[in-house]
């Protein structure tokens, strides 16, 4: 008995499921009598044959081996499956090559069944793909010392800076008028306007995602926030190639409990507004008891946009918070004060920081149903979203026509309701999970930390994964501007 994905049938045409295969022939079932067959088709799956071909090539081949039989014999016996007949077909081969391709996927099975019952998961990976399974006893000491080997200064984010500067040749004109000093050479005006220019198409915000964020950017002016933000990240030299942020996202994608108090919310409001930021309100999933709470805080949202004559851009993870903007918008038949924007939870897509390691064609996950233009239409003329919330999740993704936002470097894999943090630190096990109505903030202090080579860390409800691509590409404008990108969403979490 083979699985379906390792051997794929038909018969003239027609798809058979085999139900058993050997190096001699295989058997299998239908509904209705097959009278006669001209030719069977069978394919052989044998990526596990390109495992030490490199990564490359192991991707873009195809993983599966065709064979074309002409010459052989069946037999049919009929049975009864529960008063209908069943139709069971075995086929004799001598054909040399499909011998040859059936001992090999028999003899691969037989091995992948031995480690499966025999290793560990790890070992298991390790032995199919490649993984390297040592590595996974490999931790940081904390999570600080994990940020700094992420975001500190490396050789790829120093040669990206020496690019960039040199290309506009600004270097050479700031020493030929006597500035001699890179430091003094960066504070030049020519330099100045050039970064300026370079980031005129391109909005830059910082997501403010939980409690000790809402509370240190209150109590600072924000250029000081954004150099302590840097700094306390282990970011220092990433912050420096960017421009202060004209944006900030308030609230948090993957936990209600996160969402700061409503006092707070407007204070921050308040800073915003006299501070020059835009503002973008970021809601997590909805659940029943929240609905009401949630249609309350919108009112007084919109509310606060229409003394003002302005709006706010509400960041949607919940298609149920999509309906209540719409029901507002069709009830009350104004000008939008509320702007949804497709929050990341429901654009989705494959992530995970194994990918890597994936045999097959990859190339299908550049793509989701927003490259759909009826989908995007879809969603404009019954939601009015316009804007579309992505991550940058570490590999090449195909964005549509419109308004994308990348959120970088991190990318969320998994977001549980039933916290497991929360479960370690209250029952002492993952497995005791409950659901937190009122939480003390254990995700102030502590994390999961994951095996050092997954770049990988496990925050408040959810678990996210470093796109190291995205740290050393970050201040790459003109690559963003061309992937249709017109807003970068900084989170260092």
């Amino acid at each position: 008995m083979i699985p379906f994905g390792l051997v794929a049938g038909f018969a003239d045409g027609q798809e058979i499921r085999i139900t058993e295969l050997a190096e001699h022939g295989f058997c299998f079932r239908t509904l209705d009598e097959i009278r006669e067959v001209k030719r069977f088709r069978i394919c052989f799956y044998d990526g596990f044959n390109r495992m030490k071909t490199g990564n490359q090539e192991r991707k873009s081949a195809d993983p599966y081996t065709e064979v074309k039989i002409h010459s052989f014999e069946m037999e049919v016996r009929v049975e009864d499956g529960l008063g209908i007949p069943v139709y069971e077909y075995s086929v004799f081969v001598e054909q040399e090559k499909y011998r040859e391709c059936a001992g090999k996927l028999i003899l691969w099975y037989d091995r992948f069944v031995r480690l499966k019952l025999e290793c560990e998961d790890g070992d298991l990976a390790m032995a199919l793909t490649g993984y390297p399974a040592k590595k996974d006893e490999q931790f940081a000491e904390n999570f600080i010392e994990q940020k700094k080997e992420w975001f500190g200064e490396g050789e790829d984010r120093a040669r990206l800076e020496t690019r960039i500067e040199n290309q506009s040749g600004i270097r050479e004109n700031c020493i030929a008028a006597g500035d001699f000093e890179l430091k003094e050479y960066k504070e030049h005006k020519e330099y100045k306007e050039y970064k300026e220019q370079e980031w005129k198409n391109i909005e830059v915000a910082v997501e403010l995602d939980r409690p000790e964020l809402y509370e240190r950017y209150l109590s600072m002016k924000f250029r000081d926030f954004m150099d302590w933000y840097w700094n306390v990240n282990g970011a220092k030299e990433l912050g420096k190639r960017m421009p202060v942020p004209e944006r900030i996202y308030v609230g948090n994608a993957f936990c209600h409990l996160l969402f700061p108090e409503k006092r707070q919310l407007f204070e921050i409001f308040k800073k915003a507004e006299s501070e020059g930021l835009a503002v973008t309100v970021t809601f997590s999933y909805l659940r029943e008891f929240m609905l009401k709470p949630v249609e309350k805080l919108l009112d007084e949202l919109e509310k606060w946009c229409r003394n003002r004559e302005t709006f706010l851009e509400i960041a949607a993870n919940d298609w149920g918070l999509l309906e209540l903007l719409r029901e507002r918008k069709e009830w009350k038949e104004e000008k939008e004060a509320l702007v949804p924007c497709m929050g990341t939870l429901l654009n989705k897509r494959k992530k995970d920081p194994r990918m890597g390691y994936k045999q097959g064609e990859t190339g299908y996950f550049r793509e989701n149903s927003l490259n759909a233009e009826f989908y995007r239409t879809y969603l404009r003329d019954t939601f009015g979203i316009r804007r579309y919330e992505w991550e940058s999740c570490g590999y090449r993704q195909q964005f549509p026509e419109g308004k994308n936002s990348i959120h970088v470097p991190f990318y969320q894999t998994n977001t549980s309701q039933y916290c497991t943090l929360y479960a370690v630190c209250k029952n002492g096990e993952r497995g005791k999970q409950e659901l937190p109505e009122s939480c003390p903030g254990y995700c102030r202090e502590k994390v999961f930390l994951y095996p050092k080579h997954l770049k990988m860390v496990g925050r408040y409800n959810s678990l996210f994964a470093l796109d190291g691509s995205a740290v050393s590409g970050m201040a790459d404008t003109e690559g963003w501007k061309e992937k249709r990108i017109d807003r970068i969403v900084v989170n260092l979490l």
